[in-house]
């Protein structure tokens, strides 16, 4: 049977950087998971890696692959007044980072610590990294351009070129990502990255974009939403619930921007990634700081 890999997906803990962005627990996205016999999964938060280590012990619990990733917020630069003061623009484009393995993991983890930063105008209205912090990025980060927020549809015509540039450089490990919602601007995106794909022999592959488990909860989103009067207008008419693979290709379908053998292609690439990605073990012993060069002797002069 033909299975795939969610790498695009957001649980409640998304609510930690934006507002009201999901009321399904990581928990029930690995028991779904679990349920239609997927050998991996990533949970990839706005903004952070909250809880990556009870997600990592949750997900392999069920017998899966733990996937580490983010979707981070990207600023063009951080630029400052002739005070040294930040000047803050709210270009907050959309990647997703993915980790090949335990150094992947670090990096994309510093990078979110760095993006939380509120003293030199990193954080505003959401934590972000700078455009070349992303370009600066090792082999051990793979890089999905992720949703219709992302930067090769919302930066300007030289940031697009520029990411473009990076990308191609980058093949081995970057992905143009496709998704299935079934609006004109995902339609478009779709074939442009399609086109783009094709003249620079670049990988596309298939996201969901999750942020709901299924209806019940996807309504819940939308009744605490209002409640909260948030209204995320570019994902009007989107999907959001998980998808198992039959259910996703019907989703593909039904879009019609793409031919089968493109969406099913991109579908196996996130089996590719998954494969890419190495398995890691977390030291759980309790660490101390070095203080001083002799402990035993410091201590006993002090005693």
């Amino acid at each position: 049977m033909s299975n795939y890999v969610v790498l695009h997906c957001h649980s409640d803990m998304s609510n930690g950087v934006t507002n009201i962005d999901s009321v399904t627990k990581y928990q029930d996205y690995v028991k779904r998971a679990q349920e239609l016999n997927m050998t991996a999964l990533a949970l990839s938060e706005h903004g952070s890696v909250f809880d990556w280590h009870g997600k990592k012990e949750a997900i392999e619990k069920a017998g899966m692959k733990y996937i580490h990733a983010a979707e981070f917020y990207i600023t063009e630069k951080i630029d400052v007044d002739e005070s040294g003061n930040p000047i803050k623009l709210r270009d907050n484009w959309h990647c997703l980072l993915i980790a090949r393995n335990f150094d992947g993991v670090k990096e994309i983890n510093r990078l979110a610590s760095k993006s939380f930063n509120r003293k030199d105008g990193s954080y505003y209205y959401a934590p972000r990294i700078q455009f070349m912090d992303l370009l600066n990025t090792s082999n051990n980060v793979i890089v999905s351009t992720a949703c219709l927020g992302g930067i090769l549809n919302r930066a300007s015509d030289n940031i697009q070129k520029r990411f473009l540039d990076f990308i191609i450089k980058n093949r081995d490990r970057c992905f143009l990502e496709i998704q299935h919602h079934n609006v004109l601007d995902q339609k478009n995106y779709n074939k442009k990255l399609y086109e783009l794909s094709q003249k620079y022999g670049l990988q596309l592959v298939a996201c969901t974009d999750t942020h709901s488990l299924n209806e019940e909860h996807a309504e819940g989103r939308k009744i605490l939403q209002l409640s909260k009067s948030i209204r995320f207008d570019d994902e009007e008419g989107w999907d959001l619930t998980f998808k198992s693979y039959d259910e996703l290709c019907e989703a593909y379908e039904k879009q019609g921007a793409l031919p089968k053998e493109v969406y099913l292609e991109a579908l196996e690439n996130t089996n590719k990634i998954a494969d890419m990605v190495e398995t890691f073990e977390v030291d759980r012993q309790t660490k101390y700081p070095h203080i001083y060069d002799d402990p035993d002797k410091t201590f006993k002069t002090k005693i």
